[in-house]
């Protein structure tokens, strides 16, 4: 991989803000991931509470149904940490409310980039795919050379499967 880069320092949550988050679409709303998580962003109506939203996360499954409706259900791409993982629901700007499902990878490398949310549903297209891909490689290069900004770094080559091993 070629990358570019200036210098600067930036956490975890400055990276995300300065290069933004690649989500794939759904019926239902989006998911997105990191190298340490996954999201998925669930649109409801503005009436929606939280006693009407049952949620079950295990380590390979995760279930969600709004008011006795199932909105999503399967085995999960890979493996998580459902003891570190939680939902949240909020306000959304678009007149409606969102669930945030946040899921933390059982493998936290950036080899572990998911290419779908579940095993045989909501799989991210090729080209959202690849911007994945490529954002996962800048983070890594992020976390192993903090003295550095990664943010708009240009990623070409071997970046698919967390990059070149370096030694």
């Amino acid at each position: 991989a070629v990358v570019s880069t200036q210098s600067g320092h930036y956490g975890r949550a400055g990276f995300e803000d300065k290069t933004g988050i690649i989500k794939s679409a759904t019926d239902w709303g989006s998911w997105y991931q990191t190298i340490e998580d996954i999201t998925a962003e669930i649109l409801v109506p503005l009436t929606t509470k939280g006693r009407d939203i049952k949620i079950k996360i295990l380590p390979s499954s995760l279930s969600c149904s709004v008011n006795g409706k199932e909105v999503l259900s399967g085995k999960l791409f890979a493996s998580i940490v459902c003891d570190e993982s939680t939902w949240t629901l909020e306000d959304h700007e678009d007149n409606c409310r969102i669930i945030r499902i946040f899921l933390v990878k059982g493998n936290k490398t950036p080899q572990s980039c998911w290419t779908s949310l579940l095993q045989d549903k909501y799989p991210a297209d090729m080209d959202t795919l690849d911007k994945m891909q490529k954002k996962i490689l800048q983070e890594r290069y992020q976390s192993e050379n903090p003295g550095f900004d990664f943010s708009q770094a240009e990623v070409t080559g071997n970046y698919q499967n967390g990059g070149p091993t370096l030694s």
